[in-house]
């Protein structure tokens, strides 16, 4: 059987996974971002009480060193789990991998010690750690359990990526070198903001900032009262760059009396944190990207919701968007296009092609070495 190879984007506004079991022929895994611990009474609860059946990723929850997790729309809906900004990545992404292996695994009836080729993003100020973490989630998938089926793969390969190394490898037209450009590669996020510099070909800075699309929904909430975040940020999403009112009405009090004021008041809130975000945003872009800076490459979510804007702060140098990446992603997944996400997803359908491409070079090379 051939491995499982999956690219993992642990993201603060969606976990999200490009996967294969064949040669190449990329499957999507889109989960909830959030982890909370749980005690297994209340687990075991959940499963003896639910109505139905749900697929793997939506039900989500591991055991591993005695301790229990819910994954993903589990964690958020049942337990109420908190995104946890404030701590690293790299500390959550390790039940993140476990569960969406665990979904992968029970979608498609993976049996135990099966090889895995994993890649990941972590954001620059944490891919130092990377060697750790490939030998944390290394002992992690030998022997864990998912939704209490015990559970043991072996990491044949691991690669991981600082974020923006996924567009860095395939956002840029085919056969265009790096050597003899500054190139600037600039992800936007929910939670943080990553800067990588690459001077004729060798990165010369990488540079992570708290600096996501959180940053605004923390400043709109602070103005207004009683908002949820989840429900905020898709109808600030919805809402749009012109911010339109009808896209925010589910978000005001159902009070007729009471919805035109609040209504207002939430449009106002928009408008005001959205300044805010882009003083914050634009004035450390300033200082983190080179003025002669040739090329800049963008990706995330949230550098489509200030397309324009950045376009013209980068407008001395060629803004690359990567649409092609965008387009492979929409064309093939259409999921993806009804909800507008291929502005996440490049990065790490990049990375999915990266770490394919890869793979197949190291078959190469081992084919080649048992041949001679």
């Amino acid at each position: 059987m051939n491995p499982l190879t999956l690219a993992v984007d642990p993201g603060g506004s969606f976990l999200k996974c490009f996967y294969t079991l064949e040669s190449f022929k990329p499957e999507l895994i889109l989960m909830e971002p959030e982890v909370a611990t749980v005690p297994l009474e209340s687990l075991q609860a959940y499963e003896q009480s639910k109505v139905g059946s749900s697929s793997p990723e939506n039900s989500a929850w591991i055991e591993y060193q005695n301790n229990f997790q819910a994954v993903g729309f589990l964690a958020r809906k049942r337990f109420n789990a908190d995104l946890q900004l404030q701590r690293r990545k790299f500390e959550l992404a390790l039940p993140k991998v476990l569960a969406m292996v665990g979904a992968i695994a029970s979608k498609h009836e993976l049996p135990n010690n099966s090889s895995i080729r994993l890649g990941i993003l972590l954001p620059w100020g944490e891919y130092q750690d990377r060697a750790l973490f490939q030998e944390l989630i290394t002992k992690a998938l030998a022997d864990y359990k998912f939704k209490e089926q015990s559970k043991s793969f072996v990491v044949d390969a691991f690669i991981c990526l600082p974020e923006g190394g996924g567009i860095l490898t395939r956002g840029r037209a085919p056969g265009s070198s790096i050597k003899d450009q500054t190139i600037a590669v600039i992800m936007l996020g929910y939670r943080d903001t990553s800067i990588l510099v690459i001077e004729r070909g060798e990165m010369s800075k990488g540079k992570t900032e708290p600096l996501g699309f959180s940053k605004m929904i923390e400043s709109v909430m602070a103005q207004t009262s009683g908002l949820n975040a989840h429900q905020l940020t898709a109808a600030i999403c919805k809402a749009g760059r012109n911010i339109n009112p009808k896209a925010l009405e589910e978000l005001a009090a159902v009070d007729a009396a009471y919805k035109e004021h609040e209504l207002a008041t939430i449009r106002t809130a928009v408008t005001n944190g959205r300044k805010e975000y882009w003083m914050m945003l634009s004035n450390w872009l300033k200082l983190q990207v080179p003025r002669d800076v040739d090329e800049v490459i963008i990706g995330g979510g949230t550098a489509h919701y200030f397309r324009s804007q950045l376009n013209n702060l980068f407008s001395a140098s060629t803004v690359n968007w990567c649409d092609h990446l965008e387009s492979q992603i929409t064309s093939n997944f259409s999921q993806v296009a009804a909800k507008s996400l291929q502005y996440r997803l490049t990065d790490v359908y990049g990375l999915f092609f990266y770490l394919c491409g890869n793979s197949m070079r190291q078959n190469k090379v081992q084919v080649g070495t048992a041949n001679g």
